[in-house]
Parts: structure tokens; sequence; C-alpha cells
């Protein structure tokens, strides 16, 4: 399956602390100034901002080093989208 492969190229140890390490920053960054990704106080759409609490959810689940036995939650929890939207939350919060 395509998200078995995509999910064994990401298990890599220095990639899952990196994963964890920016899942941990980002959600400092929401605690220290939630106004930033607040939907009234920010230019981040509602939607933007559940994405960004899943992506901290994802990475800290795939960081710690807990694999989804089930298809369905390793679908749910992949760490690639996750990866991606934890970049865009630090290039929002670092600008």
């Amino acid at each position: 399956m395509l998200v078995e492969k995509f999910y064994q190229l990401m298990n890599k140890g220095l990639l899952r602390a990196l994963i964890l390490i920016m899942a941990l920053v980002l959600a400092g960054c929401v605690l220290w100034d939630p106004t930033r990704f607040a939907a009234n106080t920010s230019s981040l759409p509602v939607w933007q901002g559940i994405l960004l609490i899943w992506a901290v959810c994802s990475g800290v689940i795939f960081g710690i080093g807990f694999n989804p036995k089930h298809f369905i939650w390793r679908l749910f929890f992949h760490p690639l989208p996750a990866f991606l939207i934890l970049i865009f939350g630090l290039y929002h919060f670092l600008k």
C-alpha cells in the first residue's frame, strides 16, 4: 500500500525526533501567544487552526514512537501531512 510505503519512509529515528520537536515547539508557540492562532485575532481561518492542532497531536503520536496497527488510524495520523502542516505553523508563528 502507498500509505504503508510513505509511513516506512518516514519511520527514521532522526525524522521522528525532528517531528516531535517541531510539534512540541508549535504547541509552545500556541500557548505562548494564542492570539496569533485564534480565529478572531489572526489571519488564520478556523479550519487552519484545527489542522494545526491535529498536526501537533499527530506529530507527538508519531514522534514518541507509537505505531497505530489499524490502517485507518495509520492513515489518520500519518506523519507526512502533519510534518508539512507543522512547517506551515512554525513559519506562520516566526514570520
